[in-house]
């Protein structure tokens, strides 16, 4: 008798072994968003060489491959227009099904604290408007949600740890107030159901979002943390980490585009910042498998930090400012009007998430009549002891909402800066002069760590901190 258990123990053990149940990665699952009118990939774990079938009932199409020794399988399918729900089953002899999917916009949402900070607020700081948006939250409401659990890690990972929600109250609450900002605003102007994908940590660098390989280009960077045995204190401020573990595992799934809400935490290296969010935004691209993949991303708000005339955040405002200008298919939210001075968490998350989507709406989506973009400084003039301003992306010029300017200084030929006066000429150009400057040279607007932007187009967007430039005379 107890050999025969034996043997019927290790015929289990054969048959299990030969013949294992598909396992699928997290974001794989029930209630998911997949990005409509694509082709986007689907994959997980079976047996070894194990023939696998998934057929998809938007289209009734049947999709066949084969794992492969290590028993991974993936395959590309083709979406059609939006809508739901649908189903997936996948068969590898055994039978996973998946159900209530939809077809829609699917956005990937990361960055830091200002990223993370859910609906709800943090202790003591609260978000605008939150208790209208929770609990005006449906299930109904085609918005799913996705929150990528924090998961440092020194190696590459397959799989992190999240579920996708529906939209009530509760996981509204505690989700990413400026992704579902975002997310509504989309959700309400293209009538197409939405995906958010959120995977960001607070006080985190960008370097940790950053692959290694990619960080290799810049040696200043340490990167021992990830080949030793000691333990990562602070894994959100070193390179890798963030993402080896929270988006290596959703690199293969389709989104539509990226927001992205960082830079405080880089703020005391502007120029290595520059040139790191070029290589970030090249290689997110790589990695996500899309070329010109559309990357919008927030100006740092306005806050002391601990001295609100120094220039640490102006600088990395500026590098951000550069930024826009320097890489192709993507956009700024200037945020200079919404910061606050104590509290590094601004409160006014609408206005940051629907300017995102005003972006979207406008750069990926082209709906016409949607003025996104915050006018940008273009050239200035010379004229006796005053230095005039003209901007680009100002169709209807600027304004400042009928109060006076503040914030501009100027400077002589010896570089030193002033408090300047200003005004608006023409309700297109801005005068910027100090009676006591009489050969000015250079101007610069709101270039302090606080400070309130006074300086807008009429489209209501803020105009960015900015220098004017010494050879455009």
């Amino acid at each position: 008798m107890r050999i025969l258990k034996i043997f019927t123990l290790l015929l289990f053990v054969i048959s299990s072994c030969a013949h294992a149940k598909v396992i699928l990665p997290s974001i794989i699952s029930d209630n998911m968003v997949l990005q409509q009118q694509t082709k986007v990939k689907l994959w997980g774990t079976s047996g070894k060489k194990t023939d696998i079938e998934v057929s998809t009932s938007w289209n009734d199409r049947v999709y066949k491959t084969k794992s492969d020794s290590e028993g991974k399988w993936e395959l590309v399918v083709e979406t059609g227009k939006a809508g739901g729900p649908y189903k997936i089953v996948i068969n590898d002899g055994d039978v996973v099904e998946l159900n209530d999917i939809l077809l829609g916009e699917v956005w990937l949402c990361s960055g830091q604290s200002n990223m993370e900070m859910p609906m709800k607020g943090f202790f003591g700081q609260p978000i605008e408007h939150s208790a209208e948006v929770i609990s005006s939250a449906t299930k109904i409401t085609p918005i799913r949600l996705f929150t990528v659990k924090r998961n440092p890690s020194k190696t590459l990972l397959d799989d992190c740890t999240g579920e996708w929600t529906y939209n009530v109250p509760e996981n509204v609450a505690n989700f990413s107030a400026t992704a579902y900002f975002f997310g509504l605003q989309l959700q309400r102007s293209l009538n197409v159901p939405i995906g958010l994908v959120n995977s960001s940590w607070g006080g985190s660098a960008i370097q940790a979002w950053m692959d290694s390989e990619i960080l290799k280009q810049y040696p200043e960077i340490s990167q021992n943390h990830l080949t030793d045995n000691s333990e990562v204190k602070n894994p959100h401020s070193v390179a890798s980490m963030l993402y080896n573990g929270m988006i290596n595992p959703i690199k293969n799934y389709a989104f539509k585009g990226v927001i992205w809400y960082q830079g405080e935490s880089n703020r005391y290296d502007a120029v290595q910042y520059e040139s790191l969010f070029q290589s970030f935004v090249k290689d997110w691209r790589v990695k996500l498998n899309n070329d010109i993949l559309p990357f919008y991303y927030v100006q740092i708000a306005p806050y002391n930090y601990g001295n609100k005339d120094a220039v640490n955040s102006a600088l990395l405002r500026e590098a951000q400012y550069n930024c826009e200008k320097k890489i192709e298919n993507v956009g700024m939210v200037v945020t200079m009007d919404i910061g606050n001075e104590t509290c590094i968490h601004p409160s006014k998350k609408k206005e940051v998430g629907s300017r995102l989507a005003y972006m979207a709406l406008s750069k990926t989506y082209n709906i016409k009549g949607i003025y996104a973009e915050s006018p940008r400084y273009k050239s200035h003039e010379v004229k006796g002891n005053k230095i005039i301003i003209s901007f680009e992306r100002a169709p209807l010029g600027v304004t400042s909402n009928y109060k006076p300017l503040h914030s501009f200084e100027i400077a002589g030929e010896d570089g030193v800066f002033y408090p300047a006066e200003a005004r608006i000429v023409n309700r297109k150009f801005v005068e910027v002069w100090n009676d006591g400057v009489k050969k000015p040279v250079l101007v610069r607007y709101a270039y302090k760590n606080y400070v309130e932007g006074s300086l807008f187009g009429v489209n209501g967007m803020p105009v960015s901190s900015f220098v004017t430039e010494k050879n455009n005379n």
